[in-house]
């Protein structure tokens, strides 16, 4: 029959695989928390996209330039490469 001083160890290493199990489960649900954007997160990204493209273009416009459709997605896709960028 195991001794008392083995059964306490056989538990404590129990423990520790318990302890380590439940480290890795809360690290993991650490890296995926928070990376899934709503649909209101990016309703408000967009938005602030949009105002931010707005903005530019009536400043362009202020100096007599008309903004074409082509310019405009031009200056879309310039935005988004200083913003990946960044």
């Amino acid at each position: 029959m195991p001794s008392m001083s083995e059964l306490h160890n056989k538990l404590d290493a129990i423990s520790a695989k318990i302890e380590a199990a439940r480290e890795k489960i809360e690290f993991k649900q650490g890296l995926d928390d928070g990376h899934n954007l709503t649909s209101g997160e990016l309703m408000a990204r967009h938005a602030f996209l949009k105002d931010a493209l707005d903005k530019e273009i009536t400043e362009t416009e202020v100096h007599d330039h008309h903004v074409t459709a082509l310019e405009q997605d031009a200056m879309n896709w310039i935005n988004s490469i200083d913003l990946a960028s960044s």
